[in-house]
């Protein structure tokens, strides 16, 4: 692998100004738009980073020929890929000459302008010319017939009794005298799954008037599968279906038609006790399933009727695991994007969903450089889509072995070792002081928010008599994000044991630096705990926990100043402003 596929900054300035206008150019840069853009934080609930490594949503050898400027000829023919599609999409769907001729004017001058300077990712592109093609158009919903037609179709078929026959045909399963009731209940989820696979990939079903034949059906449903991928998934099935766990699986929806037969698999695995989180795209993206898609669209409506759509972008961590918790339903999601793999411009809802999930199955064969270049991700990866009719394509991605995922009941373990911990103190007539400070909130900062973190809290131990101060730096572990962070510490601040909740003030900063033997810095010159989205959260808890425990006290800057900011951040303390995504 290439130096630069691991691309290290600060070491050529041209090189790093070019880097710069790549991701600025490609609206991919959080600095510049970090109301579109992932914050590093977020990203890292799906991609696994190393401390400055830089994350980009391409194939490694795009990425290099991008940034040593020499990607003409492979750009020039994926753009002329975008075009070939975005003409045949005019074509079909815009029937009005004059409107289609503008609409083709239009484009070309955008696309021209787009691919200029070869710095430009297809997929970015594409998104930007198929915006401008559905806000232009002002059709609803662009190629609905065709996309409502083939859900129809799938899911006639798999109504038919044809195929109810042939799929409950016992043919495949071994049953010999030591085969036990747990081998066949596992053979027969396996055989079940193994059948909707391979049909999932005959797209005559939903493409033709009538399905083919079904003794042809038959063939394809009990080809084996042997590829060391399947043999993955079978091996995860058979821990679920032994008790050992009871995991969410993310799955991110294919094509219309296809999308019939991924409802079926999704039924099969909640069968066996497994959590389901689909995804759609957000917009429309040729025959992709769009979230509007599923309430426009009868099929689709009829078989997700029992299922709760999520249409909140910006889920909370505890309102996702509220309704994972629920009754054994099926939620559904938007991606947020209208590209085929982007991690930096998912949802927040996306992005938690991903965290929270144990395996993402991945039906879109446009993505796949996106996932299987050198980044490795939290989760384990499959991606299932079809080869010829009848064959299946399946790669295996494992997640980075330093991923590392939290349970619900280790966090509250955590905290409630914290709160029995605490409460002895208090018994030994020690006063509890629980400190809330910037960490991540200032870009590029977090080292520096440790250190002065660190620092004061321990001149504040030097200098108050019995007095417990809570750093919740001092509880990090290793992978952990602020998602998990807030988790915890919400039940520790609820407990009712905080006598005194100090809030970060301009004053700490400035007595941290003079602690270093420093000057304060611009980045940091007026900044105290409203700067942080975090602390903005805790200033609310604060506030309601004090109703409670009237005693105890509060000290730092004024509750008004906190109102500057009241989005929590995704899996960060990061500052945003509330405004609309990309």
């Amino acid at each position: 692998m290439s130096e630069i596929t691991r691309y290290v900054k600060g070491l050529d300035p041209d090189r790093d100004a070019w880097l710069t206008n790549f991701f600025t150019e490609n609206h991919l840069a959080y600095e510049t738009f970090p109301d579109r853009v992932a914050s590093p934080e977020q990203l890292k609930f799906i991609v696994h980073l190393e401390d400055e490594q830089i994350y980009y949503p391409c194939s490694d050898e795009l990425f290099n020929a991008i940034i040593e400027k020499r990607a003409d000829t492979v750009l020039t023919s994926a753009y002329i890929g975008i075009w070939t599609r975005l003409e045949k999409l005019v074509r079909e769907v815009v029937t009005d000459p004059y409107k289609r001729q503008y609409l083709f004017s239009l484009l070309t001058i955008k696309y021209n302008h787009e691919i200029s300077h070869k710095v430009q990712l297809p997929g970015r592109v594409e998104k930007r010319l198929l915006g401008i093609f559905t806000t232009i158009s002002e059709i609803d919903r662009p190629l609905a017939v065709e996309r409502e037609l083939e859900n129809r179709r799938a899911a006639d078929f798999l109504q038919s009794e044809a195929f109810e026959q042939a799929f409950n045909s016992p043919e495949g399963l071994e049953i010999t005298a030591e085969t036990t009731l747990t081998d066949i209940d596992l053979q027969l989820h396996l055989l079940r799954l193994r059948r909707l696979l391979l049909l999932s990939s005959v797209r005559p079903i939903w493409r033709q008037d009538e399905p083919p034949a079904i003794s042809s059906l038959e063939q394809v449903m009990n080809r084996p599968l042997e590829t060391p991928e399947w043999l993955w998934i079978c091996n995860w099935l058979r821990d679920v279906i032994s008790g050992k766990r009871r995991p969410c699986i993310l799955w991110v929806g294919g094509r219309s038609g296809e999308i019939v037969f991924d409802l079926a698999i999704m039924r099969i695995f909640m069968k066996i006790g497994i959590k389901v989180i689909m995804a759609v795209k957000q917009d429309f993206y040729y025959h992709r399933v769009s979230f509007v898609d599923l309430i426009e669209d009868p099929t689709l409506d009829e078989l997700l009727e029992d299922a709760d759509i999520i249409g909140d972008s910006k889920i909370s961590k505890n309102e996702l695991l509220r309704y994972l918790d629920s009754e054994n339903r099926l939620l559904v999601i938007s991606d947020g994007t209208r590209e085929p793999f982007n991690p930096l411009l998912t949802s927040v809802t996306y992005a938690r969903a991903f965290k929270e999930a144990d395996l993402v199955v991945y039906r879109n064969p446009s993505g796949r450089e996106n996932i299987f270049n050198h980044f490795q991700f939290t989760r384990d990866i499959v991606s299932i889509v079809p080869g010829d009719d009848g064959i299946i394509d399946m790669m295996l991605k494992p997640h980075h072995p330093k991923a590392i995922r939290f349970s619900r009941a280790t966090l509250r373990h955590k905290a409630e070792a914290l709160v029995d911990m605490v409460e002895r103190e208090k018994v030994a007539g020690k006063t509890i002081m629980f400190y809330s400070a910037i960490v991540g909130s200032i870009p590029g900062q977090l080292k520096t928010a440790k250190e002065i973190l660190n620092v004061f809290v321990e001149h504040l131990r030097s200098s108050l008599n019995d007095v417990v101060i809570i750093n919740p730096g001092e509880h990090f572990v290793e992978g952990m994000d602020a998602d998990d962070i807030m988790y915890m510490w919400e039940i520790f601040q609820r407990s009712g044991n905080i006598d005194i909740w100090r809030f970060q003030s301009v004053e700490d900063i400035v007595k941290s630096f003079e602690l270093m033997g420093k000057k304060v810095p611009p980045e940091w010159t007026g900044k105290d705990a409203t700067y942080s989205t975090g602390c903005t959260k805790e200033i609310e808890i604060a506030m309601q926990i004090q109703k409670q425990y009237p005693e105890m006290q509060l000290m730092g800057p004024p509750y008004e100043k906190f109102q500057r900011r009241k989005e929590y951040g995704v899996g960060k303390l990061y500052d945003r402003t509330l405004a609309g995504s990309e």
